[in-house]
């Protein structure tokens, strides 16, 4: 049977109904070989341990410097304190003359989920092709479930008497249909709760009917949870959530370590300590690392201005000379620091005569790599760019 673009993915608007969105999901299989399959998870599986450790010295550093990293203030006791790994991230990478680099990590808010691990071998399947994914959904789903029972630990509790939510902003089509996927994995009771639905006291936080709430997924980024106040009495709500999040009244996934992986000044850092010969045992794992800085001055042409705390390629500029060859402005961004990333070309490809900068993405759940996919776009990966789903 013939189906269209559109025909096809109605079929699954359940599980992603976001496929339209500035014809967003292609309707075609990109073939991408096993061995670069491969290479790109053990490149994922080569930098987690530097994203750690790295993560792990800039927790140990002294305020100053922490606040010169652009981590809010509001946040560093729980950096500091927060001892839950990560749960899931996804690394962003290009692949330039058979060498995979690292572009960034994205270890909080990570979305493209339910596109890598459900969507894409269905794609690939109607196209007879092989998913390379082909076992990363049960992977997934093992881990959520082992993640959320440490997150239970962390509270001393078992997850059966935890009330867990996955929680998203209600307009936000695309962050829903991601927590409700993974919802969808859990094997525990949980609910589904806007995050702007979610309140608080000094002793609990509540869902949108009023249940005390052990456990937060949230697709929704610590630095925004910061600036939150309450519509009504315009109080800091961070100045209830931080101290219940201290004193283990609540849980949140991904934890408080992940926002310390999820800020582009870690890359600086790491930078830094492999130009110091500090980072140990690392030689794997620093060759996919491009260089990247604090200032500009410590940079040469070509390089990628990109903000500390910047989301879907926003306020990222390419620079080939003094003058910015590509960029992508955001007044919601422009005030935050940058950092300045040594610029490589990306692999190009061809699609219904036009061309498009490829990306592939590995996923890390507890720290396996596991999921990889692909997205294209015009010259930088935004907003706008496209699922291109992958087989071979």
């Amino acid at each position: 049977m013939n189906l269209t673009r559109k025909q096809f993915y109605e079929q699954y608007k359940d599980i992603f109904s976001w496929y339209d969105a500035d014809g967003y999901a292609c309707y075609d299989v990109l073939t991408v070989s096993p061995q670069i399959i491969e290479k790109v998870k053990q490149a994922a599986a080569n930098v987690w341990p530097i994203l750690l450790q790295a993560a792990n010295i800039m927790r140990s550093l002294d305020t100053d410097t922490l606040l010169n990293f652009d981590y809010p203030a509001e946040t560093l006791r729980l950096i500091k304190s927060s001892i839950q790994p990560p749960f899931i991230a996804r690394c962003d990478f290009a692949i330039n003359n058979d060498k995979v680099y690292l572009l960034e990590c994205n270890a909080e808010v990570a979305t493209f989920i339910a596109e890598t691990f459900k969507i894409n071998g269905i794609v690939a399947n109607h196209f007879g092709k092989t998913d390379p994914n082909q076992k990363s959904e049960l992977i997934l789903q093992e881990q959520l479930n082992k993640y959320i029972e440490l997150a239970a630990e962390y509270l001393n509790k078992s997850p059966q008497d935890c009330h867990i939510i996955f929680s998203a902003l209600s307009q936000a089509d695309e962050d829903i249909g991601t927590v409700e996927y993974l919802r969808s994995l859990c094997q525990y009771k949980s609910a589904y709760c806007p995050i702007e639905k979610i309140t608080m006291d000094e002793q609990y936080v509540y869902d949108d009917i009023d249940r005390k709430v052990d456990i937060i997924y949230r697709l929704y980024p610590t630095e925004w949870m910061v600036e939150d106040k309450d519509p009504n009495l315009g109080v800091s709500l961070w100045d209830y959530l931080e101290p219940l999040v201290y004193d283990k009244k609540v849980a949140l996934i991904n934890p408080l370590s992940s926002f310390i992986i999820q800020n582009k000044a870690l890359m600086a850092l790491i930078t830094e300590l492999e130009l110091d010969n500090s980072l140990k045992n690392s030689q794997n794992g620093y060759s996919h690392f491009l260089p990247t800085f604090m200032e500009d001055s410590h940079i040469s042409y070509p390089f990628v201005s990109k903000p500390t705390w910047g989301r879907e390629g926003k306020e990222v500029e390419i620079f080939k000379s003094e003058i910015s060859l590509i960029n992508n402005p955001s007044p919601d961004y422009s005030h935050l620091y940058k950092v300045y990333q040594q610029y490589v070309d990306m692999p190009l490809i061809k699609m219904e005569e036009d061309t498009y900068t490829l990306q592939l993405s590995c996923f890390l759940i507890n720290g396996i790599p596991e999921g990889v996919g692909a997205r294209i776009g015009k010259d930088l990966i935004t907003n706008t760019s496209k699922f291109l789903p992958i087989g071979y």
